[in-house]
């Protein structure tokens, strides 16, 4: 076995393992497995390989290949510091050899080893990745759900982890490669283009059946109307989204999802902390522009803003006491906005059913819903103001 094999190490050996990286994506050298080896032989550095998945990488597991006289030296790190390293001739396999294979059989599930980009050792920038695969791996579990269609949270929990997602990117635009993010950002703004119509209808159904609940059997029955037309309309907007589910580019998005984020040229480091500072500055900016008496599209983009900021603080401040607190009292704050938000859309879509809808009976009884949806909303804007400077007092102590 060898020990130390040539090749760069130190923060000139990062840069230049990024150029090779680089390189053997280039389309002008034949397939990506040549262009990687003739990175490998040209710039004499070690890479990095993981499955598609980075099942090492998350085990806390490394394997690199080298380049060295007459061959390759094939090096395996272990999360306690050992390492078992196995030299093979010639330069032309992507397989490491069996002594290296059979140690990662478990952990890699058999999948195929592929060339991975060089990954930042800067805080901000891992932190940044991880909270991205935990959004990936949030969208994959919910996936299933969603195509059922029988229970609305996965939506839900689908359309947050793509939030979330959408989110990082906007707050580290300045530090993470353009093309990268709006490749990656274009497609998770389509996906909720389409996630977000099944999404409203859900929570009139739920408040539909809730209202309905609570009139008298008369009226329930001329409900009924009113809460079929919506099923239906969900059926409509549920199928559209499937077959998106199936299309090119959501597939592509969960693809360019598995890699880590590609930072902007020359970027060392992505801050996360003063990137959460920026964003609350901009939130608060926001709300004081706002005046005594917002309007529901004003309403509409603050809650927009939280969230990105909720979002933001989370990413840089996970185990910050002042963090937490800030986190708490803005969802205290978000879910006050999101249920103003629902009486806004469920008065709205009611206005256009009875306009649809010439039956009497599931007029009245729209009506007497929309009032209460009015009424709710009017209970909800005299709330708004003090969780206001609730989260503006937790986000001052963030520092």
């Amino acid at each position: 076995m060898c020990r130390n094999p040539g090749g760069m190490e130190g923060t000139d050996g990062h840069s230049v393992r990024v150029r090779a990286y680089e390189l053997s994506q280039a389309p002008e050298a034949g397939s990506p497995e040549e262009n990687w080896l003739r990175a490998e032989r040209e710039l004499a550095v070690a890479h990095e390989y993981d499955t598609v998945d980075r099942d090492l990488e998350r085990l806390g597991m490394r394997v690199s290949r080298l380049p060295s006289e007459a061959g390759v030296v094939w090096r395996l790190s272990l999360p306690r510091g050992e390492e078992v390293e196995a030299w093979e001739p010639g330069n032309g396999g992507l397989a490491p050899p069996a002594e290296i294979a059979r140690l990662i059989e478990s952990a890699s599930a058999g999948k195929q080893l592929v060339p991975a980009p060089p990954l930042s050792d800067d805080p901000g920038a891992r932190r940044l990745r991880e909270m991205i695969e935990a959004q990936r791996r949030e969208l994959l579990a919910h996936d299933p759900g969603v195509r059922l269609g029988a229970d609305a949270e996965n939506l839900h929990e689908h359309r947050v982890a793509a939030r979330r997602i959408r989110a990082y990117l906007r707050a580290t635009r300045r530090y993470v490669d353009r093309e990268w993010r709006r490749s990656l950002g274009d497609l998770l703004d389509e996906l909720g283009e389409l996630t977000g119509p099944v999404r409203d209808l859900d929570v009139l159904l739920e408040l539909l059946n809730r209202e309905l609940a609570e009139l008298d059997r008369a009226d329930r029955a001329a409900g009924e109307p009113l809460v079929l037309s919506v099923q239906a309309e969900r059926e409509t907007a549920h199928r559209k989204l499937l077959d998106a589910l199936s299309g090119e580019n959501y597939r592509l998005v969960l693809t360019r999802l598995r890699l880590p984020p590609r930072l902007a040229p020359d970027v060392d480091t992505v801050p996360l902390r003063r990137i959460a500072r920026k964003v609350l500055a901009d939130l608060v900016a926001a709300v004081d522009r706002l005046g005594k008496h917002p309007d529901e599209e004003e309403l509409h983009r603050l809650r927009i803003a939280l969230k990105r900021t909720r979002y933001a603080v989370e990413l840089a401040a996970p185990d910050s006491k002042a963090g937490r607190r800030f986190v708490e009292d803005a969802k205290a704050l978000q879910a006050l906005l999101g249920e103003y938000q629902d009486a806004v859309v469920a008065e709205q879509r009611l206005r256009a059913l009875v306009v649809d809808d010439a039956r009497t009976a599931a007029s009245f009884v729209a009506g007497r819903i929309v009032e209460r949806q009015h009424a709710r909303r009017m209970q909800l804007a005299k709330q708004l103001p003090s969780a206001w400077r609730r989260l503006r007092k937790s986000g001052g102590r963030l520092g």
